[in-house]
């Protein structure tokens, strides 16, 4: 960098201290001086704010689905003064009703962004920032106003960002800060609907499709199937794709009702088979006979979204240690529950 500063602090050190601020106070001191200013725009500032902030337990945060209204929340974790028991707080202020944003129906988020979209409405697919609050709603697939689903990926070596589609039997993709409408990518060559939870993992992203998983290269913008563990082209109506500690994971919650799951580790070596693992639910939540509502993998842990009849929880199961928790919500309005929980790591990444 070849900023002046008149401060006795090496900009290399006010490098190193900033990287590790939250975003919000990154933003505050953005206005301050032209070196605050440059910095927090510098890429390579970006990248390594946004790896540390994936390695900090502050550095990731929620959004909430909330049951009734289908109307998605900010939340943060902190801990409970007594006995330090993690809980999520949401935020007083809901600024995605500032966009629309607060009640579109799906939602991906990869590496500090989230891509949320309307399956059943023709209204555009946008990608936000929720750590800066900037928003960006993507061009119509082909110039029509039609309903579609989306995935979004992030590719490590060249630090980018790209969605993917399907429309009108095509497939597509869409590169934020370069393109200015959608790409036919021809180089799939079989159905990908879509319409499941994606998880991307070191420049992949992982698809569930009929008896398989898709692995579209982000960078080559091509794609491969991954056997399952079973031979029968079954639908994947109740698997769930997860990504624990950079390993790609299945949980079949078919036995759910039973008190347990299979949970399959995807082994990445050249032989690529799957090991199983079988999770049992606490007998005091599962004689409560709850409905499970959603699932997603963070730091280690596996978060069930479950229903029960007074109202919903969420579980988190530790892959290593197998054991459970109750993760409790505060701040959400009377009555309601949440529906869907995700997690996204603070970035400082712009959308232009």
């Amino acid at each position: 960098m070849n900023h002046k500063m008149n401060l006795l602090i090496p900009e290399e050190i006010m490098f190193e201290i900033f990287s590790w601020l939250p975003v919000k106070s990154l933003l505050r001191f953005k206005c301050s001086t032209k070196f605050c200013t440059s910095l927090v725009s510098e890429p390579d500032f970006v990248n390594i704010h946004t790896y540390r902030s994936m390695s900090r337990s502050d550095g990731t945060k929620f959004i909430l689905r909330e049951k009734w209204e289908s109307i998605f929340f900010t939340a943060e974790q902190r801990e409970d003064e007594k006995d330090s028991a993690p809980f999520l707080q949401i935020a007083r202020y809901n600024y995605l009703y500032l966009h629309g944003l607060a009640y579109y129906s799906q939602l991906n988020c990869v590496n500090g962004l989230c891509c949320m979209w309307d399956s059943l409405s023709t209204r555009p697919a946008a990608i936000f920032n929720p750590s800066t609050r900037e928003v960006r709603f993507l061009p119509n697939i082909d110039g029509e106003f039609s309903s579609s689903n989306y995935s979004l990926g992030f590719e490590p070596e060249e630090k980018k960002f790209k969605v993917f589609s399907r429309y009108k039997e095509r497939h597509w993709v869409f590169t934020l800060g370069i393109d200015e409408s959608w790409r036919e990518n021809k180089n799939i060559s079989f159905a990908i609907p879509y319409f499941k939870p994606s998880v991307c993992i070191s420049g992949v992203i992982y698809q569930l499709i009929n008896g398989a998983i898709a692995a579209i290269d982000i960078k080559s913008e091509k794609c491969e199937t991954i056997a399952l563990w079973n031979s029968s082209r079954e639908s994947p109506n109740y698997y769930e794709l997860i990504a624990v500690k950079g390993k790609l994971e299945v949980i079949d919650y078919r036995k759910w009702v039973g008190g347990y799951l299979d949970l399959w580790i995807f082994d990445q070596t050249p032989q690529r088979k799957w090991e199983k693992h079988i999770i049992s639910v606490p007998s005091i939540w599962n004689a409560m006979k709850p409905g499970l509502s959603s699932i997603m993998a963070r730091d280690g842990e596996i978060v069930f979204v479950v229903i029960f009849k007074s109202g919903g929880a969420c579980l988190c199961y530790d892959v290593t240690r197998k054991s459970w928790r109750e993760l409790k919500i505060m701040g959400l309005p009377k009555e309601n529950y949440i529906k869907g929980i995700y997690s996204y790591a603070e970035s400082l990444v712009s959308l232009e």
